[in-house]
């Protein structure tokens, strides 16, 4: 009786740790008609693409995806700021990179002037915890560079990635 009690005990376990083996994970049912609201991403602080300038003036734009789209949101998920100085450089006071399309509308100080000629001060470089999205899902995100003072070039990289 005895062999016969730790004979079916063996069964018992050997198929419950086998089902266990035989279980995944399934997909629940989906809804007629339900559309995603988050695309899945190998990492949330991953750039697809990049705007770049060193224009005095110059406006960065973000466009929120194909044409007629009204979808797409944009993910900022960085930005690298340089700023060098030629010959003959007057001081300034700082002056600001300003956004639109971003809840907030931060600002990034860039520096102006009065750094030694033909020199470049340390690239600032904003990496985001979290992207920064788009405040309204297609809508294009604009970086506005300063008038830069003469003989100053800075360069900006605005690195971000689209989604819905």
């Amino acid at each position: 009786m005895r062999k016969l009690s730790l004979g079916l005990l063996a069964v018992v376990l050997s198929l419950g740790v086998a089902s266990g083996a035989w279980a995944q994970a399934t997909q629940g049912p989906t809804i007629t008609g339900a559309v995603p609201i988050v695309q899945p991403v190998e990492r949330p602080d991953v750039a697809t693409n990049v705007q770049h300038s060193h224009s005095t003036g110059a406006t960065l734009t973000l466009t929120a995806g194909p044409a007629g789209s009204t979808t797409g949101s944009i993910y900022v998920t960085g930005i690298d700021i340089s700023n060098c100085q030629g010959t003959a450089v007057a001081a300034a006071a700082p002056t600001y990179m300003t956004t639109t399309g971003i809840n907030g509308s931060p600002q990034y100080q860039v520096g102006s002037g009065a750094v030694l000629a033909g020199s470049c001060a340390p690239t600032q470089t904003i990496s985001f915890t979290a992207p920064l999205k788009s405040a309204t899902s297609g809508t294009n995100v604009t970086f506005v560079l300063p008038t830069f003072v003469t003989n100053q070039v800075v360069s900006v990289n605005v690195y971000y990635r689209l989604g819905f």
